[in-house]
């Protein structure tokens, strides 16, 4: 009778983490490849002169951009970062206005629109992204920004400025303050929700070496002296507010 309880109880405790084990990996699986969005909208959509551009970032991704030119010749330059899972062209109609007074500059992160990439990172390898954005815009002559992100591209936003002197000012709305604290909102199992956010930064780093703790524009933040706008909605249900009230800080 005892070694009969003693298996069903080890069964259980297998199966438990067996399930626990496999609901993560799906988990970050299904965060990484996302189902690419692709946007309908272009520059031409909205009445704008634009080229289309190409550059790749030190680790061999090639990426998709646009170059908005505004009508004055010696405007200055608008670096625009979309929202994790989507694309430059999502957040194009939201901010085209400001091309009257800037050169507008957008690019599909990896993985994601045009881009190319095999999988998406939420943020962790995405400033290399951006990194590379400055330095073909470099090559054009263009050594001064501003960045304006949104969601995942407000986080990218505010941890390249802290490395990329070139960065002048930021604008992040919606970003996340820690990538960490992202992980368990993948999960809507109450109680084991933050273990299954702490197994899935463990398959992060095993399977792609990324230390989402490490992932904290939070951080960032604390050593900007450049001017950071952070907006953020009380109501937002995919990115808390909290997390708004943590860059703040």
């Amino acid at each position: 009778m005892k070694r009969t309880r003693f298996r069903a109880i080890m069964t259980i405790i297998s199966l438990t983490v067996f399930f626990l084990l496999m609901t993560s990996a799906l988990g970050l699986w299904s965060a990484v490849r996302p189902p690419r969005i692709i946007s309908d909208t272009t520059p031409a959509h909205l009445g704008l002169v634009y080229e289309n551009v190409s550059f790749t970032t030190q680790d061999g991704i090639a990426l998709a951009g646009w170059f908005i030119p505004a009508p004055a010749a010696d405007a200055k330059t608008i670096v625009l970062l979309h929202g994790y899972p989507a694309d430059k062209g999502d957040i194009l109609p939201a901010f085209a206005y400001l091309q009257r007074e800037y050169n507008l500059f957008l690019f599909d992160f990896r993985y994601l629109g045009k881009s190319g990439g095999k999988y998406s990172t939420a943020g962790a390898k995405e400033v290399a992204d951006l990194k590379a954005a400055l330095r073909y815009l470099e090559g054009r002559g263009i050594a001064e920004v501003g960045v304006l992100g949104f969601s995942m591209g407000g986080a990218v936003a505010l941890m390249a400025a802290e490395q990329e002197p070139g960065i002048k000012a930021v604008a992040s709305e919606s970003s996340y303050a820690r990538l960490a604290l992202m992980a368990p909102e993948l999960y809507r199992i109450p109680l084991i929700r933050s273990l299954l956010g702490w197994l899935t930064g463990l398959w992060a780093k095993l399977a792609l070496g990324i230390d989402i703790k490490s992932v904290a524009p939070e951080e960032s933040a604390r050593a900007l002296s450049i001017p950071v706008l952070i907006a953020h909605s009380r109501d937002d249900r995919v990115i808390p507010f909290h997390h708004a009230l943590l860059l703040e800080e």
